[in-house]
């Protein structure tokens, strides 16, 4: 038998599926003009970068920042950044800061503190994004300085032989007129007041092992004082010379004596008359 014919609406069919809208093509991004496009990094008078340990810098690193054109660009970010192990930062404690160019194409950092580390650091400034440009600047921090230094005290300093000096050694070091701490300071037992030739006898201070020692290097505290350690005189009557000096060209000469107590006679008492 032949089969049953279908009857209408018994077949299944699918549903047109409707087609997707093709996405908008995003217009193209216009090309920025010469005058928009950055160019070039140059410096903008920065001078010689050097300081003394917890100083400031007179000098501030700044930079001009040009278009393509060669003209100043504005509201370009510039990122300033120091490398090295100084200890310097700059103005507000970082060691990485941005500022943005003004009018005149110049962005300027903060001003550096200089670390207690002497040594040599570098400030880089970076701008651009698709083509970098960058500009390294060297900087130097250098030892505190001490143009003057001066005995606190006009005590004769008197030893007998084989003793120590009853009176410590103070001394004060200034830097135009200031108090300076933090000075590195060579105390040195000298024959001649240029201090040209070491002393090798007479006296002397001591090192952790007690041996005698007749050069120290020495650090100001933080009013510019500097007291010096226990001196010693050996066998050697005579009168010597301490000089000291700083980092800075300040010295001074002390003098010191050695010499044997002089012997009090004993007084002379009367026998009274039978």
């Amino acid at each position: 038998p032949s089969p049953s014919p279908s009857k209408p609406g018994d077949g299944t069919t699918s549903p047109t599926p409707t087609p997707t809208p093709p996405r908008p093509t995003p217009p193209p991004k216009p090309t920025p003009s010469p005058a928009e496009t950055f160019g070039s990094l140059e410096n903008a008078g920065t001078g010689p970068l050097t300081a003394t340990a917890g100083g400031t810098f007179d000098e501030r690193v700044s930079v001009r920042a040009r278009n393509a054109l060669g003209a100043p660009m504005a509201q370009l970010p510039v990122t300033f950044t120091i490398t090295g192990t100084t200890g310097t930062l700059f103005d507000g404690g970082k060691k990485k800061v941005t500022v943005i160019s003004k009018a005149d194409g110049t962005a300027t950092a903060p001003a550096l503190k200089a670390g207690e580390k002497i040594g040599e650091f570098t400030v880089t400034a970076t701008a651009g994004t698709t083509r970098p440009r960058t500009l390294t600047y060297e900087a130097r921090v250098t030892a505190r300085q001490a143009d003057k230094i001066v005995r606190v005290g006009d005590k004769a300093l008197v030893a007998a032989p084989g003793e120590k000096f009853a009176d410590a050694v103070t001394v004060k070091a200034t830097h135009k007129g200031v108090a300076a701490p933090g000075v590195a300071v060579t105390a040195t037992m000298v024959k001649d007041s240029l201090g040209l030739i070491d002393n090798d006898k007479g006296p002397y201070f001591k090192d952790a092992d007690g041996k005698p020692l007749r050069t120290l290097d020495l650090t100001t505290g933080a009013d510019g004082l500097l007291q010096l350690p226990e001196i010693f005189a050996d066998e050697n009557p005579g009168t010597y010379k301490l000089r000291l000096t700083t980092e800075g060209g300040g010295s001074v000469v002390i003098e010191l004596t050695v010499q044997t107590p002089e012997e009090t006679a004993p007084e002379e008492t009367e026998t009274p008359e039978a």
